[in-house]
């Protein structure tokens, strides 16, 4: 009678109460995890104050950046723009414009680039005032291409100068995709 007692009791055991032993060690450290899933997130929503920071950081760097560009969305209006910016410092350091004209736009480092091409006479010292004042300009010029040549064999200050500058619109070139 002892054996068939101590054989039923290690029956239960084993079929009985070990099954459930293992389900709730199972469920306790499913309860477990999801605490410490709840406590994650709850540590992430505490720092939203963080986050908005962020976002108000990255809004302004964007707005600094939207300055830097021609504001005109269409190449033709952003174009006119910088031949106006173009003539303007042209006259302010004494420069004179023989020629001018806004070539295809083109994309540099997937940047819509407008470039202007500008033929101008004038001396040393008022072409590097001019160069100055483009690329120090507010709006984000460039020259990409410069060309001299003297103009006047009397006078070697006197040059015809071949500029090639470029304004940018903010706006991306298209991504590719790849098949």
């Amino acid at each position: 009678i002892i054996g068939g007692v101590c054989f039923s009791i290690y029956i239960i055991g084993v079929f009985l109460i070990k099954p459930i032993l293992i389900k709730q060690l199972e469920a306790g450290k499913q309860i477990e995890n999801k605490i410490f899933f709840i406590k994650r997130y709850y540590e992430i929503l505490n720092q939203k104050a963080y986050y908005e920071q962020k976002s108000k950081a990255t809004k302004k760097i964007d707005a600094a950046l939207s300055r830097r560009f021609l504001d005109q969305k269409k190449p033709a209006l952003a174009a006119a723009a910088l031949q106006k910016i173009l003539e303007s410092y042209a006259q302010k350091t004494s420069v004179s414009i023989e020629s001018s004209r806004i070539e295809k736009p083109k994309y540099v480092e997937r940047i819509l680039a407008i470039p202007g091409e500008i033929n101008v006479r004038s001396n040393l010292r008022n072409l590097v005032q001019f160069i100055q004042r483009l690329e120090n300009h507010q709006k984000f010029i460039a020259v990409e291409e410069l060309a001299l040549r003297r103009s006047n064999k009397i006078d070697p200050e006197e040059l015809e100068s071949r500029l090639l500058a470029l304004g940018f619109i903010q706006f991306l070139e298209p991504k590719k995709d790849k098949k």
